[in-house]
Formats: C-alpha cells, structure tokens, sequence
C-alpha cells in the first residue's frame, strides 16, 4: 500500500475515534476537505487514541497478512519450476 493510503486509513481512525469519543451535546461535522473537521464540544483523547491505535494495528496486520500470502503464493511458484 502507498503513504497516501496509510494516510487515509489515520485520517479515518481519527474521525471515528472523534465521533464516538465525544461527549453529550459534542459533534464532529464534516467539511469539504478530508483533512478538517469541525468539532465542538468535549473530546475524550484517550478513548480516540486507543481507537487510533487499534485501527493501526489492522492495517498493519492486513499488510503483514497480505505479503505472507504473496510469499507463499512465490514460493509455490518456485516448486512448481
């Protein structure tokens, strides 16, 4: 995957994390630039930053999933020579 992908899926992780860490009578609104939000209101950091980081760690693991079965799939290639 690129940067710009890894990007997104942070960019993401924060808006969610953002949007169910907020606390009654907060919001998080959209804007037309994927990179703001418009928020208001109290934000529960530690709840986004656990969110954030078990976004992370699926695309990291999805990565890591994705090359073994490229590995293999090599591999299996080779046998067949």
């Amino acid at each position: 995957m690129s940067v710009d992908a890894k990007i997104m899926t942070v960019v993401s992780a924060i808006k969610q994390s953002l949007q169910s860490a907020c606390g009654p009578g907060s919001s998080v609104n959209t804007h037309p630039n994927p990179f703001f939000l418009n928020v208001a209101g109290e934000i529960n950091l530690k709840h986004a930053a656990e969110l954030i980081i078990a976004r992370l760690e699926d695309y990291e693991a999805a990565i890591k999933a994705k090359a073994e079965n490229e590995l293999a799939k090599a591999e299996r290639e080779l046998k067949k020579v």
